[in-house]
């Protein structure tokens, strides 16, 4: 029989060594701490033996995980757990949520890319729980080995050729910050672009330096006549996928390409530091496309995944 133990962030680390991605870190967690009423950092163990580790973020009666990121999810701790220990692990996690006064339970997930062999068993384990699907979004990852090619224009679509070229022909240039007057310059047109669109942006910038201090990253900036255009920001989230986590335009340059040409210099720039995939992130709100954002991710290459995000009300079947 599974347990659930409440643990320290530091013991958690400890018992946790390999947290698979960025957003199950405590030290991320803990920069976003004044996010939520309390963090619970949980150690599902057989008797003394650790077997998964996971962090709750907790605002009144609803627990969350992730609480303050694009996903986060329960990871096995040692060898390959079996699909038993995954529903025994979930009747543990309810049992102590149920404990604590907790009404509901929640869950936001990366894409099946990520760690397919966990997060399919996490997914059924869930499904036979009882857990409903808060949302399903559509996902893109771009395929750095199938992408990072010299005939990279030749494999993309019509249309995102088109831009591309037009970008390329227009002598953008692409700055990689390392400059702070330049991460501010690249956050300040994502901010205009974000407020034009009437799209939050859930980062400060001293939030943002902040991440960055935890996380390796790159700023990308475009210029145009030594003017900023467009730039994109990316956390390196594992040791194969790094995610662009901002990205942004002036919107008179909505028609220069400067999004594909960003997105071509990115797919060269990790591709050639030996990275698998770059996450696009979604293109969807609670479920429902962007039809133009799901376009355009396409056209420069990206392919289509689900992101799952489950709810359960506790106590209740």
């Amino acid at each position: 029989m599974l347990t659930t133990q409440r643990v320290s962030a530091e013991q958690y680390k400890t018992l946790v060594p390999d947290r698979h991605v960025f957003f199950n870190e405590p030290d991320f967690s803990e920069l976003n701490r004044d996010k939520v009423d309390d963090i619970h950092y949980l150690i599902i163990q057989k008797e003394h033996s650790p077997r998964f580790g996971l962090i709750l973020g907790v605002r009144g009666d609803v627990a969350s995980c992730p609480f303050s990121a694009p996903y986060a999810y329960p990871v096995p701790i040692g060898s390959s757990a079996r699909v038993e220990a995954f529903d025994e692990a979930m009747a543990a996690l309810e049992a102590y949520c149920v404990q604590q006064g907790l009404s509901e339970l929640h869950f936001r997930f990366p894409p099946f890319r990520y760690d397919e062999d966990i997060l399919s068993a996490w997914t059924s384990a869930m499904y036979r729980s009882g857990f409903a699907i808060e949302s399903l979004d559509i996902n893109y990852m771009l395929d750095l080995a199938a992408l990072n090619r010299d005939d990279y224009q030749n494999i993309i679509t019509r249309k995102g050729r088109s831009h591309l070229r037009r970008a390329m022909s227009a002598g953008i240039e692409i700055v990689e910050c390392a400059e702070d007057r330049e991460i501010e310059e690249a956050y300040a047109i994502i901010l205009e672009n974000h407020t034009a669109k009437g799209r939050p942006t859930h980062m400060t910038l001293d939030q943002l330096r902040a991440t960055f201090a935890l996380v390796p990253h790159a700023v990308f900036l475009a210029r145009l006549n030594q003017k900023g255009i467009a730039s994109m920001i990316f956390y390196e989230v594992s040791g194969e996928i790094v995610q662009c986590i901002y990205s942004g335009y002036l919107l008179e340059y909505s028609n220069s390409g400067v999004m594909n040409y960003l997105t071509w210099y990115a797919i060269r720039y990790y591709g050639n530091k030996g990275f698998k995939y770059i996450d696009r992130a979604i293109a969807t709100e609670n479920s429902i496309p962007n039809y133009g954002l799901c376009d355009f991710k396409e056209s420069v290459g990206g392919k289509r995944s689900l992101k799952y995000s489950f709810v359960k009300r506790l106590g209740k079947e």
